[in-house]
């Protein structure tokens, strides 16, 4: 049953999921993004790789068995390394994670701030909790 309590958290996500929005992180992510969409070189690169991929999916039905399994596995692997290796493909990636981060830091902020009981799965093991309780492996200099 949803309940005036209830609205006014959900008001409440919804403001800080603004401040996320309006955050340094997010902005750089977009910008990112955006420089990410607009590289050619990138767009051209990725659309080798992803053609280079569906050989390689073909290819794995038949795994080590199939005559061109050895070339079509480098291929794909070179291909997947040129893309990763341009420096707006690294910069997207970075702002990603950065503001993976930042979510995952909230998440875990909130889990505790309700329960230290709480089971979160952020899939980063920086805010596994560690012997002594601290979720962020000790580096927030907190006093548990």
């Amino acid at each position: 049953m949803i309940t005036e309590e209830t609205l006014t958290i959900l008001d409440d996500i919804e403001a800080l999921g603004d401040k996320i929005m309006s955050s340094r992180i997010f902005m750089e992510f977009k910008t990112a993004e955006s420089n990410l969409e607009s590289d050619e070189e990138a767009h051209l690169l990725y659309q080798a790789f992803l053609k280079s991929k569906g050989q390689y999916d073909e290819v794995m039905r038949f795994g080590k068995y199939h005559p061109d399994y050895r070339q079509i596995m480098l291929e794909t692997r070179k291909r997947k390394r040129a893309y990763e290796m341009l420096p707006v493909v690294i910069e997207y990636k970075q702002k990603e994670v950065a503001l993976q981060n930042l979510i995952d830091e909230v998440i875990v902020k909130i889990a505790y701030a309700v329960s230290d009981n709480v089971k979160i799965e952020t899939g980063n093991p920086f805010f596994q909790k560690d012997e002594s309780g601290c979720s962020t492996g000790g580096s927030c200099n907190c006093s548990v």
